[in-house]
């Protein structure tokens, strides 16, 4: 397949952060990437924009106070090359070949783990094992609230929470054509739990005494202690979350020592052996590639029909100019993600794209990772919960949302999403949302708590106490949809309040926040059923500990309130369904509004565009049809390739 250029001219963007953006015109032949350059340094002037200019078009938008930011443009010819599929495989026809781009970000460019197809060792990508070769026990639909039994049919807990007793469904097969049962389940968590070197070690251990096969079909886990939320941590496959299972006949001949190197790749011998519907067939730098199998387990005993799509390419991360060229020329279906203005631009020349919104405000699905400006509440004045209050007064996130966001996210009063099953906990506090409004925007309410605290403003016009201005450096993903664009405009919102902010993505920006050298972070959190999983991260023990967890990030904050420590752990000892949590988690907020230790943003909208030039537009997920959130590289991803319908 020939290489091919096109000409991308220039939207410009109100302070956009140094990323791409493009527009496309017809009939050209160069890819033009443009960075903009935005300083962090200080900006004085201010002025009212009242009309933004693309090209030849002007578009109106609403009277605001922005800053200067003093912009240089860079155009880059980028050659594009379309991944064709190796020579010599199966003929499979476009319309059964689908197509994913970007995976989330990791390995932008090539993959590093070509041959790498175990579950349990560390650095896998998330390029068709979890999704498409895996299967859950369960499934979780994180928009919707659906639990979706898979594997296994039910579960019952021991009294107390001392143990669960899980059924797996008679008639599930390994790819080799040998059954999954409970021993295998008995097996991958055994390992993991007294393995170290197992990639699911930490999860597994914490909980875990022992898991039993007590038949082909039962499979009881022991627990060193009440764990009420075991299941959900662990066998409920949702986003990135739940344990892989492995095949015990062939993991148990590998040595202990050697279970982190261990490849699971053979293609003579038919490794990896899988459960679900595809089989790998191509691995290389540029591409993973999974074709069906006919023999599929759940097809074979009739639990769910074959899935349509014949053909599956995973291509690794790459920049959004890239996957836009892609999209247009329909070399690819999906790409994570898109800026809207970018979409835009592509629905520009190729108009069979949709999104969750049918290509309409706020376009993309709600990610389950809401985003926030976290403090360093250990460094003075950020201790201050009156100078963390007038930081957040002085946000405007409909700002934020406009220029970092061109309106593809909403504001967020508390950081955790808007989904189905989290309502009940937004509701539960809105009287006290009436009262400490997260989401206000009001410079006066700002400059009333900073004079009250004994600050002045200097000549410059920033925040100044005993000779000292209040400095903010905000750190944040070096690239990510969802909080590297809010980075510039929070900054600048906060200089025009007095606070002398500047920001930056520096590769270790991770570390920078574990050892408390950041005094501020964008950051997203994790909830799909409760906040449980968010409040444990604000934990008075985690001040010093800085250990890493996925879901709730503890160390970050260093914020402690025993009080609001005492509800949590009650959280922490009911099922994540319990009613009893709802009132427990009314008290902890009871204190952690007031002191605001965390300032919600915005929402973490993913705008990812889905073809249907190949794929009808009915079978794609939307809001009016929530099968499953569009992420094909969660490990829910396998429920799009089963529902995908072909254009004919």
């Amino acid at each position: 397949m020939p290489k091919t250029k096109r000409i991308l001219p220039l939207i410009v963007l109100a302070m956009m952060l140094s990323t791409m953006t493009f527009a496309l015109a017809c009939g050209s032949e160069t890819i033009v990437e443009v960075t903009r350059e935005v300083p962090v340094e200080v900006v004085k002037e201010v002025e009212v924009v009242k009309e933004v200019e693309v090209e030849k078009e002007v578009e109106v938008v609403k009277e605001v106070e922005v800053e200067k930011v003093v912009e240089k443009e860079v155009a880059v010819e980028v050659e594009v090359t379309p991944t064709p599929v190796p020579l010599g495989y199966q003929d499979v026809p476009r319309n059964r070949t689908l197509i994913m781009a970007g995976l989330g970000g990791e390995h932008p460019g090539a993959f590093t783990d070509i041959e790498q197809f175990n579950a349990h060792a560390p650095g896998l990508s998330r390029s068709g094992l979890y999704q498409a070769a895996s299967e859950g026990l369960f499934y979780f639909n994180m928009l919707t609230g659906e639990l979706i039994p898979w594997m296994a049919t039910d579960y019952e807990y021991d009294d107390g929470y001392t143990g669960v007793t899980v059924n797996i469904r008679e008639g599930v097969e390994w790819s080799d054509g040998t059954p999954f049962t409970a021993h295998d389940v008995a097996y991958t968590l055994n390992m993991a739990n007294t393995n170290p070197l197992s990639d699911r070690h930490g999860a597994v251990n914490q909980w875990t005494d022992e898991a039993t096969a007590i038949d082909d079909h039962t499979v009881h886990i022991s627990f060193t202690g009440p764990s009420p939320r075991y299941v959900w941590d662990l066998l409920i496959f949702r986003a990135d979350i739940g344990v892989p299972w492995i095949p015990k006949h062939i993991f148990e001949n590998v040595p202990d020592d050697e279970i982190a190197t261990f490849s699971h790749y053979d293609p003579e011998k038919g490794w990896p052996v899988v459960t679900g519907p595809y089989r790998l067939v191509h691995t290389d730098v540029e591409k993973k590639i999974w074709d069906r199998r006919d023999d599929w387990w759940a097809a074979k005993i009739g639990f769910h029909d074959l899935p349509e799509v014949e053909r599956l390419i995973f291509l690794p991360g790459m920049n959004e100019i890239t996957m836009a060229q892609l999209l247009i020329t329909n070399e690819i279906d999906m790409a994570f993600s898109l800026t809207v203005p970018n979409y835009k631009a592509v629905v520009a020349q190729n108009p069979n794209m949709t999104t969750h919104y049918y290509g309409e405000a706020p376009f993309g699905y709600e990610d389950w990772w809401p985003v926030g400006l976290g403090l360093n509440t250990k460094r003075p004045p950020f201790d201050n919960k009156n100078v963390r209050w007038a930081i957040s007064y002085s946000i405007n996130r409909d700002e934020v949302i406009e220029f970092g966001f061109g309106g593809g996210q909403i504001v967020q009063q508390l950081p955790w999403p808007y989904y189905a099953p989290m309502q009940k906990y937004h509701d539960e506090v809105a009287d006290l949302l009436e009262t400490y409004d997260t989401s206000e925007y009001n410079p006066d309410k700002s400059a009333a708590l900073m004079e009250g605290e004994g600050y002045t403003r200097d000549g410059e016009g920033f925040w100044v106490k005993d000779g000292e201005r209040v400095k903010i450096h905000i750190v944040t993903f070096p690239q990510h949809p969802s909080t590297t664009p809010a980075a510039p405009v929070v900054t600048q919102n906060l200089r025009r309040g007095g606070f002398d902010a500047s920001f930056s993505t520096p590769t270790d920006f991770i570390d920078q926040i574990f050892q408390g050298h950041a005094d501020g972070f964008i950051w997203g959190h994790g909830s799909m059923v409760d906040p449980e999983p968010v409040l444990k991260g604000y934990r008075c023990e985690l001040v010093t500990e800085g250990e890493i967890g996925f879901i709730a990030y503890p160390g970050f904050y260093r914020w402690c309130n025993e009080e609001f420590d005492s509800y949590v752990e009650q959280m922490t000892a009911l099922p994540e369904d319990s009613p009893g949590v709802l009132p427990l988690y009314r008290k902890a907020m009871e204190i952690w509004l007031p002191e605001l230790p965390d300032i919600p943003l915005t929402s973490t909208i993913i705008t990812l565009p889905m073809n249907t030039t190949y794929w009808t537009e009915e079978s794609w997920p939307h809001n009016d049809n929530q099968y499953v959130h569009e992420g094909f590289w969660h490990r829910t991803g396998l429920h799009i390739f089963l529902n995908l319908e072909p254009v004919e």
